[in-house]
């Protein structure tokens, strides 16, 4: 089974030098020529365009970056702006004295451990509901941590929990 390569290779020998100087020379040239256009469509080629997608890929990254970046400044300036919600027993308070200035109705509530309040609210119109939430917000810097609403009766019915504010 060896001797069949190695008369082949034999065979390539014998062809090769009955070939003339400059056949042999314009043979080497164009399989050189072969040979460079293989690895410029095999490899060089194939690492251009990863490097072009790369290069794509960090401009797109970096003009993300500038976007998150020019967006925590505008969350900055917003939490300098915000009004700084009450301590203690004025957080509740103010929770409650929006809502009934709002026409919301609070059926139930329940003070917790860490100072924050839990409502609910049996029937209440939508409008009402979401004036109170964001009057709440733009007045007192006070948003609900959980939220839940459900439509009864053509009213909803809400669940809302709110956080006590941290103390600095």
């Amino acid at each position: 089974m060896n001797a069949h390569p190695q008369g082949t290779l034999s065979k390539i020998g014998a062809w090769w030098q009955a070939l003339a100087p400059r056949e042999r020379a314009m043979l080497g040239a164009m399989f050189i020529a072969i040979g460079a256009f293989a690895l410029w469509l095999g490899a060089i080629r194939p690492l251009q365009h990863a490097r072009d997608a790369a290069i794509d890929r960090y401009d797109r990254a970096a003009a993300d970056l500038q976007e998150v970046g020019a967006a925590v400044d505008a969350i900055a300036e917003l939490r300098t702006q915000r009004p700084t919600p009450p301590p203690g027993d004025a957080f509740a308070d103010t929770i409650l004295e929006a809502a009934a200035a709002a026409r919301v109705p609070v059926a139930r509530q329940r003070g917790d451990d860490a100072g924050g309040l839990e409502i609910g609210i049996d029937a209440v119109a939508a409008p009402a509901l979401l004036g109170w939430l964001e009057g709440l917000r733009q007045r007192h810097g006070i948003a609900p941590s959980m939220l839940d609403i459900t439509e009864y009766n053509g009213q909803l019915r809400v669940q809302a929990r709110f956080a006590a504010p941290a103390t600095p």
